[in-house]
């Protein structure tokens, strides 16, 4: 059965309110719709959550490796909340926290969740290398917006880009991912070059539940296609 692997960004799940119940319900009935042709890796980001504990913290904390691991804790967090409000479905018990794990997990049960597994690499580094785990090749990456930029959405002149290449990709992530915990890149310098080197590709949609479906049945969707040919 095919591995479909999944990066949620936090900002999906964790919101300034709290957990943003309503998508996790709408993703609890899209998984039951596919969970006998598919399985699935889930990777949970940081989110809100993330955002509020890492920049109180480096007001005292120089560490980035401890800030890292703050950051770590909290997407397994959130996967661990994911994981209960998806429990009837087949998912795996715990929340991973090694390759190792991951292998096993993705071999015995339908659904996997984890959060991050090393400090400094992000969730979506981590969703790259459970396509790799699977030998997938094809990650979809949710977010609160479905496109990347050729610089940050917030600067003048900012243009969202439909279909680009790898190496267009890690072109743009060398010039604007800092490395730094809870920066906001949209996909950071490591995934890109990982996603390069294993030729995967990236399908970029927001949180619309829609354009996941859309995504998993590999049609047309709104957002970014990351590959190693484009076709103009």
């Amino acid at each position: 059965m095919e591995t479909i692997c999944i990066s949620l960004g936090g900002s999906v799940i964790s919101r300034r309110n709290g957990v943003n119940v309503s998508y996790v319900k709408k993703l609890s009935s899209l998984l039951k719709e596919y969970r006998k042709k598919y399985k699935f890796i889930l990777t949970v980001g940081g989110g809100y959550a993330n955002k509020l504990y890492v920049k109180s913290s480096r007001q005292v904390i120089k560490n980035h490796l401890v800030l890292d691991e703050i950051g770590i804790a909290i997407t397994r967090i959130n996967a661990l909340i994911l994981k209960d409000l998806i429990s009837d479905l087949d998912v795996y018990p715990n929340i991973v926290t090694d390759l190792d794990e991951l292998r096993m997990a993705a071999s015995t049960s339908g659904i996997v969740v984890l959060g991050g597994l090393l400090p400094g690499i992000s969730t979506d580094a981590v969703a790259v290398l459970g396509c790799e785990v699977v030998n997938s090749k094809m990650l979809i990456n949710v977010s609160s917006d479905a496109y990347v930029y050729d610089r940050p959405p917030g600067e003048k002149g900012a243009r969202k880009l439909e279909r680009i290449t790898h190496d267009k990709m890690v072109e743009i992530a060398s010039k604007y991912d800092t490395r730094v915990a809870k920066s906001n890149f949209v996909f950071d310098l490591v995934a890109s070059k990982l996603v390069k080197r294993a030729n995967i590709e990236v399908m970029f949609i927001n949180d619309d539940i829609r354009q996941l479906k859309l995504a998993i049945e590999n049609k047309p969707h709104q957002g970014t296609i990351v590959k190693t040919e484009v076709m103009h």
